[in-house]
């Protein structure tokens, strides 16, 4: 995995949608996932297999615009933040320094799609 995968010019193909999401992240070595049984507060999550593979899920009962962001934020995560966390990221953290981060990425990220 590389740890600059927000900067590569791979990615940029989801600005511009030519290429979904999710076949960028195989490129990646990258499992993404839509699940329709998440419940509705859970928007997505990330986590790194025993052999050593990050696997994205997403929820599948949202709209678009927000599984596209919630896969910018875990990415963000995935990127540079797991690399350096010797723990898991729990679903209680959304207040952390780490989620507001993941956050402002994926709004930055998603502003910048919109405005092309």
């Amino acid at each position: 995995m590389k740890a600059e995968l927000l900067g590569k010019t791979l990615l940029n193909s989801l600005i511009d949608g030519t290429i979904p999401f999710a076949d960028v992240m195989n490129a990646y070595d990258v499992r993404t996932t839509l699940n329709y049984h998440l419940p509705s507060h859970v928007l997505g999550f990330v986590y790194v297999s025993r052999r050593g593979n990050y696997h994205l899920i997403l929820n599948g009962k949202v709209n678009y615009e927000t599984q596209y962001k919630t896969f910018v934020h875990e990415i963000k995560h995935i990127s540079y933040d797991l690399p350096k966390a010797g723990y898991v990221i729990g679903l209680n953290m959304q207040h952390s320094a780490l989620e507001l981060e993941a956050d402002y990425v994926a709004e930055s990220f998603a502003e910048y799609a919109v405005g092309r």
